[in-house]
């Protein structure tokens, strides 16, 4: 019987350092992060040549890495079964005839496999300069949309029944939400200053600004873990507060000041200690949530009634209920589009369910879903192994449930390199680091002592 082998050794060897910038760490993870980027600025990869390039590129980078590799000769069902549920999707779509553009799915679950193993291979500090990328990444995006957004402009935003939206370069809202949410769930992996507390808050902003349910949800789902929970309980409470007045800006269109005034409140809670955000809480969060609820719910303006896309939701849901009666078993093909009457009562087409699950049933029916699970189950019993990988992986899964997000090969691999880049843990990544800074600064002494004698 073969012995296991360890793709990494974290928390050993003469790379990890303290520092983050560390030029050899940067070294071994601008490639990955710079597709990464080409990902996110090419629409998310979703469209064509990108959803075959971005799987293509990211796959040949992790062939290239030599612990990679190895895994994937010691893991032989893990890897025959990513073939099989990727040759499975595929060749359905060949045999439905269905266009290049249904191999989304599978060409960002190939994204996320391939940017795991590639952030898994790094070094510690490697891994750490991953986690910073991601999440300055985020950072940035969330800037500019709240920019974007409070000047009414054109690029980067939709405009919609609901309010003006941030859709950022992905074009989807809902997409770059949960880019945003995985961008907080990296930055975790550090220490919370005052300033990266004051970082956090503007990108949960950006999260509220692209007003998306899917994104909500899927930060909901990260903030269930207690160390997510107490890295970001400061920074969600202070955008929480300020969320209000940037809905109500995005809604009303009157003002840039609302957007400017939630910008400025969330920041500046941020700066205020950690005891009395505490007692914050229970004075401005709460109903702070209530109204944030809401407004999420609501459409146009505040009173207008609820959001016409709920009743959208409905009409696409029982038109995949009816595909689904006609191709129980092997499905209709890969992302079909099938009949589901509009807002007006009149006959239309929908391409996507916006739920997941429910989108790959119709696709490949119950046998074809009953394949993929087993699948996804034989992957992740090989390298998710109890790994603080879940709660990236759990925020995703959550979000696909109320939109087609999984559908974005960019979405998949920024979750996989932070949920490769997590694979040691945050906690375990500060005892390390806390051992260097003790042993840096036992050699200074000794330096010093030295010196003096």
């Amino acid at each position: 019987m073969r012995a296991p082998v360890q793709v990494s050794q974290p928390d050993a060897g003469p790379r990890l350092r303290s520092d983050v910038f560390d030029l050899e760490a940067l070294a071994t993870a601008v490639p990955l992060l710079t597709l990464l980027v080409i990902a996110i600025l090419r629409k998310g990869a979703f469209f064509r040549p990108d959803l075959v390039v971005s799987p293509a590129l990211t796959l040949a980078l992790a062939l290239s890495t030599p612990q990679v590799r190895v895994w994937c000769r010691h893991h032989l069902a893990a890897v025959g079964a990513g073939v099989l549920a990727t040759a499975w999707w595929i060749g359905d779509a060949e045999i439905s005839h269905h266009s290049i553009d249904s191999w989304r799915l599978p060409s960002a679950w190939l994204c996320l496999a391939a940017g795991y193993g590639c952030a898994r291979a790094l070094p510690a500090a490697g891994r750490r300069v991953a986690s910073a990328g991601v999440a300055a990444a985020g950072a940035a995006l969330a800037v500019a949309g709240l920019v974007l957004v409070g000047v009414h402009a054109t690029l980067w935003t939709l405009p919609d029944e609901r309010s003006l939206r941030f859709s950022g370069p992905f074009t989807y809202p809902s997409a770059v939400g949960l880019f945003l949410v995985i961008a907080l769930i990296a930055g975790s992996e550090f220490d919370a200053g005052r300033g990266m507390a004051c970082a956090r808050a503007i990108t949960v902003l950006g999260i509220v600004a692209t007003d998306s349910r899917g994104a909500v949800v899927g930060l909901a789902v990260a903030l269930c873990f207690r160390d997510i929970r107490r890295e970001l309980t400061t920074a969600v409470v202070a955008a929480i507060i300020g969320a209000p007045l940037l809905l109500l800006g995005q809604r009303t269109h009157a003002s840039h000041l609302e957007i400017v005034a939630a910008v400025a409140i969330a920041a500046g809670l941020a700066f205020v200690p950690d005891g009395v955000m505490r007692r914050v809480v229970g004075i401005v969060a709460i109903p702070a949530v209530v109204v944030v609820g809401w407004l999420l719910v609501t459409q146009h303006h505040a009173v207008s009634g609820f959001d016409a896309s709920w009743t959208e939701r409905g009409h696409i849901l029982r038109g995949a209920a009816t595909v689904f009666a006609n191709h129980p078993l092997l499905g209709a093909g890969p992302d079909p589009a099938f009949a589901a009457h509009t807002l007006s009562g009149q006959a239309g087409i929908a391409y996507f369910t916006h739920n997941e699950p429910v989108e790959i049933l119709i696709s490949v029916g119950i046998l074809g879903t009953l394949v993929l699970a087993g699948c996804a189950v034989i992957v992740a019993r090989a390298v998710a192994k109890g790994s603080p990988a879940i709660p990236a992986l759990a925020s995703v899964a959550a979000a696909g449930v109320v939109d087609f997000v999984w559908h974005f090969p960019a979405i998949g691999l920024a979750t996989g390199i932070v949920a490769g880049a997590a694979t040691v843990g945050p906690w375990r990544n500060r005892r390390a680091l806390s051992e260097q800074r003790a042993l840096r600064k036992q050699r200074a002494l000794s330096k010093q002592t030295l010196n003096n004698q």
